[in-house]
């Protein structure tokens, strides 16, 4: 019988690349960084959310604990080792679209969310606490990237989507996202994922929203979009 005992983790090992426990990483960490490990920032917010740093290194990591840097600015992020299956066009598209955010008030948290099967780069408010996100990328692991809007309510914009460009209309009528009534419960969704909605006198079922044809010159119109379903609210008036 083949022996499929478990390769001990050492400092060129992947993050993401192997099932590791809390424990696991602990030990190592005493032993590369000694008794006072606990204390290192960096290895704080590691040991919360390690998938943050998928495709580091745990060498990287010990590197980071011992030479702390400031926040790094996304493009920052994206120059590192783990992001080089992203293609340079698709990371040109990201940082526009960020710096697009960025005029809109939304930032992307300083970091990048990771689980076993993607990386997620999501947009929240400056300076909030909600973090309510309306946009996100999605990095696959084959360096594919999607982004994925939230948008809610459809039928209340439909006078804004049906003159929108045909690009942007498509998102709304085309199949990527459409609901298959997979989660449906009498008649409802179980997760309230699903957006009914009509364009053009056509009645529609979506799941999500993504745009996988990704290009610099479309960004105005997305942002014009996520503009019409997230209007700047206007500060009370002082009494």
């Amino acid at each position: 019988m083949e022996n499929n005992k478990k390769e001990p983790i050492t400092e060129e090992t992947v993050i993401g690349s192997q099932k590791i426990t809390a424990a696991e990483f602990r030990r190592f960490f005493k032993k590369t960084l000694g008794e006072d490990y606990e204390k290192n920032a960096v290895f704080k917010k590691f040991i919360k959310i390690p998938l943050s740093h998928k495709g580091k290194t745990l060498r990287e990591i010990i590197a980071e604990c011992n030479s702390p840097v400031r926040s790094k600015s996304l493009k920052e992020i994206l120059a590192e080792n783990r992001f080089k299956i992203i293609s340079t066009p698709d990371k040109a598209f990201i940082l526009a679209f960020e710096k697009a955010m960025n005029e809109m008030g939304y930032d992307f948290g300083g970091d990048i969310v990771g689980n076993k099967d993607l990386m997620v780069i999501g947009y929240g408010k400056t300076g909030t606490k909600t973090r309510l996100c309306p946009a996100c990328f999605l990095i696959y692991d084959n360096g594919n990237i999607c982004l994925k809007l939230y948008l809610h309510k459809v039928d209340d914009h439909r006078q804004y989507v049906e003159n929108a460009p045909a690009h942007i209309r498509e998102l709304f009528t085309n199949d990527i996202g459409k609901c298959n009534g997979c989660n449906f419960r009498n008649g409802k969704c179980k997760y309230n994922c699903t957006k009914t909605y009509t364009i053009g006198g056509r009645l529609f079922n979506k799941c999500y929203f993504e745009l996988t044809n990704l290009m610099v010159e479309n960004i105005s119109d997305y942002m014009a979009l996520l503009a019409e379903f997230y209007p700047t609210k206007k500060p009370k008036s002082a009494k």
